[in-house]
């Protein structure tokens, strides 16, 4: 009986590690991307275009995506503060 009760656990484990696909956003480029799919090139980290970029040169894209992200949401916040700061007219 404890054996059938084993079996049962090792086999719906398996079941749920195999059909699990994730969402993943590329580092390099910012493409989502499903994780893993049978016959992809895709890395945990990297879409299936980037994969074959150069180590070197996808560090650098990495790098800049970063920095474009970090820009973007400095652009956003600076945008939400103007918007909520009431206008006061200039002094005189």
């Amino acid at each position: 009986m404890a054996a059938n009760a084993d079996f049962r656990i090792i086999t719906f484990m398996a079941a749920t590690a195999t059909t699990t696909h994730r969402q993943r956003t590329c580092r390099a480029c910012g493409k989502k991307f499903d994780y893993p799919v049978k016959g992809s090139d895709a890395t945990r980290h990297h879409c299936e275009d980037c994969v074959v970029v150069p180590v070197e040169t996808r560090k650098i894209l990495e790098r800049l995506h970063l920095r474009i992200a970090q820009l973007e949401r400095q652009l956003e916040s600076q945008a939400r503060r103007l918007q909520e700061k009431p206008a006061t007219p200039p002094a005189a």
